[in-house]
């Protein structure tokens, strides 16, 4: 019976390495992962008030403060670092606290260790020497900032900070991930597997936390109250649509060899366009496409051959953001024809996106005919493809949006509808490529046991991992299926094997779920 003791703390111990958990594997932690935060509604909260005399220069600084962390985003650090300095040059006219000054400085000193350019990083270590330390109280913003002293080389103020956060909330599983990598680059593996091993224990700990809450009798559950939520939709994470026939629509016969030599050439630079499009290089993605499709032109592709240029050409100007590339955006979308778009979901989907992209950015009728468009199109994507989920999920969130609760309700039930079918018998991979985001896990229950009535079979099942309930019992789930059939197979070969009362468990992004 020992050793069965020890078994069971090792497997509680490895409850990390379980999709179960999810917070580590679902969720995606990745070393030095870090996002741009913008702040920008709590530079102000620092003054007791502005003058009107500067309120203009402050207006002027937030917009420049806001198209940097855009930037930030396409990770156009350069061009960040500009509009940073300008909204940094027009705050100094309000004259703000230095507290203020700090979200400003830590994107500046991200930006400039960020550009790849050696002399940049002095720049930005220098940014950090003038921080306050009232921006240490705020945990995302210290977190960057250690990401920070990462990239001029300062390892150890790094450690220092991601030590310090874990201290402070000890299930911040990024902190933990980057603090390991940096011991484990530097070749201190023994405080890397210490940290490690630190964050398996937090998210065990955490997993039998939510356990207990939910096996206390005590505790009131809340009734759910059904709210259609959707996702809203994002041009900046379309899965580019490539490879496609310019010259489909074309007569070959009828292109001259001149013509054909230009088509050539506008195809070379369309494939290099879609390319860094798919690099989220938006920019030189929207050089590239430009010439491509003045290049199809000279070589005389007609309107329908020249769709898919425009389309991506279209998603490219409106990742880019500017108010003049918007613009151009929409010169693109109105010369599409519908040829791209009827028989291909994926193109229908990804232009229904654009044109609720745009629409969000105009007003009065141009608005509403951009809108209308964009449900006509993710309506379209999923006539041809009734499974591919996130069209679904947009047409919820637009129907919200524009207060139609009637239609967000049967959208979401449609949409919980294609779901189910996909987890009932699709593959991993085919739940993937439809869209399905955060993947449904089911697993089995095989029971709980205390210390002496642990059948010894239990530990010879797969995928097996344990949950504390209480200081004497402990629940056992087994296997790992990302289907409905699947799982019931598994279920049955449990019941099979002596636990009679197994049952199925599923889980989203870590946490079970009715199904």
């Amino acid at each position: 019976m020992k050793s069965i003791k020890i078994m069971k703390n090792i497997i509680t111990l490895l409850i990390l390495l379980s999709t179960i958990s999810g917070y580590s594997q679902n969720k995606d932690y990745k070393p030095f992962d870090w996002k741009p935060i913008s702040g920008a509604e709590n530079i102000l909260s620092f003054e007791k008030e502005i003058k009107k005399s500067t309120e203009k220069q402050v207006e002027q600084a937030n917009k420049n403060y806001s198209a940097a962390i855009n930037l930030m985003t396409n990770k156009e650090y350069s061009s960040a670092i500009n509009e940073l300095k300008a909204a940094q040059k027009k705050y100094k006219k309000a004259r703000l606290s230095q507290d203020a000054y700090n979200y400003l400085r830590v994107n500046m000193a991200l930006c400039y260790a960020n550009t790849g350019n050696k002399e940049d990083l002095a720049i930005a270590e220098r940014n950090l020497t003038i921080l306050t330390p009232v921006i240490f109280k705020e945990n995302d913003w210290s977190y960057n900032i250690a990401i920070i002293y990462h990239l001029v080389n300062n390892n150890n103020e790094a450690a220092t900070i991601l030590s310090s956060l874990i201290r402070n909330d000890e299930f911040n599983f990024q902190a933990y991930v980057t603090l390991e990598a940096i011991y484990k680059n530097s070749g201190n593996q023994k405080d890397a597997d210490k940290i490690r091993s630190k964050m398996q224990k937090a998210e065990a700990k955490l997993l039998s936390k939510k356990n207990k809450q939910k096996n206390d009798p005590s505790a009131k559950k809340e009734k759910k109250i059904f709210k259609p939520k959707g996702a809203k939709p994002d041009v900046l994470n379309l899965t580019i649509v490539a490879n496609d026939d310019h010259l489909q629509y074309n007569k070959i016969k009828d292109i001259s060899e001149r013509s054909m030599t230009k088509v050539q050439e506008g195809i070379a630079e369309y494939n290099s366009g879609v390319k860094e499009l798919k690099h989220k290089n938006y920019k030189v993605a929207q050089s590239r496409l430009i010439q491509a499709e003045k290049k199809l032109k000279m070589g005389k592709i007609n309107d329908d051959g020249l769709n898919f240029t425009r389309g991506n050409l279209a998603i490219a100007c409106l990742s880019v953001g500017t108010k003049s590339s918007t613009g151009q955006a929409k010169r693109y979308l109105r010369k599409i024809t519908n040829k791209i778009y009827t028989e291909n979901s994926k193109w229908a989907y990804n232009l229904g996106v654009a044109h609720y992209e745009f629409s969000s950015k105009s007003r009065g009728t141009t608005k509403q005919e951009y809108l209308d468009k964009a449900i006509r199109l993710l309506r379209i994507a999923i006539k041809i493809d009734k499974l591919f989920l996130p069209a679904h999920e947009n047409l919820i969130y637009i129907y919200k949006e524009i207060g139609e609760d009637k239609k967000a309700l049967k959208a979401q039930k449609d949409y919980e509808q294609r779901r189910n079918e996909l987890i009932q018998t699709f593959s991993r991979q085919d739940q993937l490529d439809k869209g399905i985001g955060d993947l449904y896990i089911f697993r089995t229950n095989l029971g709980t046991f205390g210390e002496y009535d642990t059948p010894a079979i239990i530990f010879e099942q797969e995928e097996l991992i344990t949950v504390p309930i209480n200081d004497e019992k402990t629940a056992y789930l087994a296997g790992l299926n990302y289907n409905l059939e699947n799982a019931i197979n598994f279920q049955k070969k449990m019941k099979s094997l002596g636990f009679e009362n197994a049952f199925i468990v599923a889980y989203k992004n870590g946490e079970e779920i009715e199904f």
